[in-house]
C-alpha cells in the first residue's frame, strides 16, 4: 500500500471514530493514536515505539470490532501497511 492510500485511510479512520459514540476522554485517546500513526508515517521523531503503536492498534480492533466493523477494517488495513512499511 503506498503512502498516499496510508494516509487516507488515517483521515478515513479518525472521521469514523469522530463519528462514534464515545466519551472524549476515549475519542481523544483513539485520535492520538492516530496521531501517532501519522507521525510514524511522516518519518517525524516519535516517543512512542512502533510496537507500543501496534499493540495499540490491536487493542482499538479487538475493542470495537463486533460494534464498529468499519472502523476496526480501516485500522486493520492500516497496521498491515505501516507494519510493511517498517513501522
Amino acid at each position: 500500500m503506498d503512502k498516499d492510500k496510508v494516509a487516507k485511510d488515517l483521515v478515513d479512520l479518525a472521521m469514523e471514530i469522530e463519528n462514534l459514540p464515545l466519551e472524549s476522554a476515549e475519542r481523544s485517546r483513539l485520535l492520538n493514536l492516530v496521531a501517532s500513526m501519522e507521525q510514524h508515517l511522516s518519518g517525524e521523531p516519535v516517543e512512542q515505539e512502533p510496537q507500543e503503536v501496534v499493540d495499540a492498534v490491536d487493542a482499538v480492533i479487538s475493542a470495537f470490532e463486533t460494534d464498529h466493523p468499519t472502523m476496526t477494517g480501516i485500522a486493520r488495513r492500516l497496521m498491515s501497511a505501516l507494519s510493511s512499511m517498517g513501522v
